[in-house]
């Protein structure tokens, strides 16, 4: 690899089943909810999977956005515009996709427990992205995060994205020998979501625009008995 490191964006997953949509959850290896556990982590919304009624909602909320946005990607695509509904691929794991949505999976004392609470876009403060960092020529992977001047608020952003200068901070790093493998997760909008998989046995599902890079570097080769 390069001496020069790629960064991506980068961030826990969230749910686009109507069951779990926008949300996640911390798991251990008995599928034991250890977000209570997760050191110096604030407070976050409390995880349960949706019933018949709370998926009813989402349904009717996707068809009514789809009505409505529906003119705009009539116009973008005359204009020759990439925008367009984003599309999921085939279900894997449907106790990991529907009826529950891990994002941590670890026992104690396991390496995605030491995983920055800041990845999480539900807990961090609004002007905050966060970014993963690979291949630099130390072998180091690190999550960084830093203050975006493109967000003006969490449903608006403007300008050019850039990072405030200054406010970068490294949030955690982990030798790239103890990352195993990662593999892509298909069962997320436009395929962004991606798993990596720790020496130790415990792994984290990250959503990223650049996950097919990242995966790619971080080789797809994924342990036989990674999924519970």
């Amino acid at each position: 690899m390069d001496d020069e490191p790629k960064r991506y964006r980068v961030e826990f997953a969230t749910g686009t089943a109507a069951s779990v949509a926008k949300r996640r959850s911390y798991r251990d290896h008995e599928r034991n909810d250890i977000e209570p556990d997760l050191p110096s982590w604030p407070p976050g919304p409390a995880f349960a999977a949706r019933g018949f009624f709370g998926r009813l909602g989402q349904y009717v909320l996707g068809v009514v956005t789809g009505i409505l946005m529906l003119p705009l990607y009539i116009i973008a695509d005359a204009l020759g515009s990439p925008s367009s509904p984003a599309k999921r691929g085939k279900l894997e794991e449907r106790e990991n996709e529907v009826d529950d949505f891990p994002v941590i999976w670890a026992g104690m004392g396991e390496t995605a427990r030491t995983l920055p609470w800041q990845l999480d876009p539900s807990r961090r403060p609004w002007p905050m992205e966060t970014e993963i960092e690979l291949a630099g020529s130390d072998e180091l992977v690190r999550i960084t995060a830093y203050t975006d001047n493109a967000r003006g608020s969490r449903l608006l952003s403007w300008g050019g994205g850039e990072r405030v200068p200054g406010s970068e901070v490294v949030l955690w790093t982990l030798p790239r020998k103890e990352i195993i493998g990662a593999e892509l997760k298909p069962f997320s909008m436009e395929e962004t979501d991606f798993t990596i998989f720790f020496q130790d046995g415990s792994w984290a599902r990250l959503t990223s625009h650049g996950a097919r890079e990242i995966v790619a570097l971080l080789g797809s080769q994924a342990p036989a008995d990674s999924s519970p």
